[in-house]
């Protein structure tokens, strides 16, 4: 009997051991799919690394080209009287970027669901990335019907981060941004210096002097479908640069360019801070004062807003 015993155990310790070691082999190894990254924030191959994780890169939507070289960046005086209310966008300087592409349209709903489903962009880690639709009457267009087509919007800092690196891109830096909104000479819109910004161009929330009220969205009470503005298009062929939804990009807040326009070859702004850049303006924005290609905002990277979206860059 006791040798019966014994050989129960034994037949056990080995089952076990089989077992753990069958657990062990399951896990992804550092640089594979679902592994962690490697030191550099690298992984094996085409995957890409998004919150320390390995991740199948997620399909990049249209992008336009902007070539390297030369632009204006900051409040153009000779056409912008706007410029002394805003000392934080000045001075206004010459900037040399590298060549780069940036989203041809913000970045919608349907393509954010993608990386959702993907596990890449998630509200699992200590930053939450989004949130969705939970009534009628929510600004957040994630889960809503009808609304693949729209900006994603209700998206904070780390959830347009992670999104863009799951395409295998990036945020844009202000002054990527920037340039693709105006060109090169300095424009205070995208489509030129006049006419002012109106419906015509951009969606926004224009003052209606017969209600009293503003027309948040054009009248249609939030966004709109992206690329619905093709007279708003700017110099290289991005659509919505101005109005639909402001957008982060890369830079921390806040300075005015003073610190840091001597860096004249492709600025990343502050090396540090507790507040992100956001550019464009958005669908409940009604003047002129933050309607413009120089115009900025700035934000906690958790804060979600139903005025806030993303637009990445490669």
């Amino acid at each position: 009997m006791r040798g019966i015993w014994i050989g129960i155990l034994a037949m056990t310790v080995v089952l076990l051991t089989v077992s753990c070691g069958e657990e062990r082999t399951k896990e992804p190894a550092i640089g594979s799919k679902g592994g962690d990254c490697y030191e550099d924030n690298t992984c094996e191959g085409d995957l890409v690394c998004v919150l320390r994780v390995c991740y199948e890169a997620g399909v990049s939507g249209e992008m336009v080209d902007v070539p390297a070289g030369e632009f204006w960046m900051g409040c153009n005086e000779d056409v912008d009287m706007q410029c002394h209310w805003y000392d934080w966008e000045k001075p206004y300087h010459h900037v040399y970027l590298d060549a780069y592409k940036i989203g041809k349209y913000e970045v919608t709903v349907g393509e954010y669901q993608q990386c959702v489903a993907s596990g890449a962009c998630n509200n699992n880690e200590a930053y939450p990335h989004y949130s969705s639709s939970m009534t009628d009457d929510s600004p957040c267009n994630y889960d809503a019907e009808g609304k693949k087509d729209q900006p994603m919007n209700c998206v904070t800092w780390y959830g347009a981060d992670a999104y863009c690196k799951w395409i295998g891109g990036r945020l844009p830096t202000e002054a990527e941004w920037e340039k693709a909104a105006r060109g090169t000479a300095g424009r205070k819109y995208p489509w030129g210096n006049e006419p002012a910004v109106s419906c015509d161009y951009a969606v926004m929330g224009p003052h209606n002097d017969s209600t009293g009220e503003y027309d948040d969205g054009c009248g249609t009470g939030g966004t709109m479908p992206v690329g619905s503005k093709p007279n708003g298009v700017s110099p290289y062929g991005a659509y919505d640069m101005i109005g639909n939804v402001w957008e982060w990009v890369h830079d921390w807040c806040c300075s005015d360019y003073s610190i840091y326009s001597s860096l004249a070859n492709n600025p990343k702004g502050p090396i540090s801070g507790d507040q992100r850049m956001m550019r464009g303006g958005a669908w409940k924005s009604s003047y002129d004062e933050v309607l413009r290609a120089s115009a900025r905002r700035y934000g906690s990277p958790t804060y979600k807003s139903g005025d806030i979206g993303l637009r990445c860059a490669k």
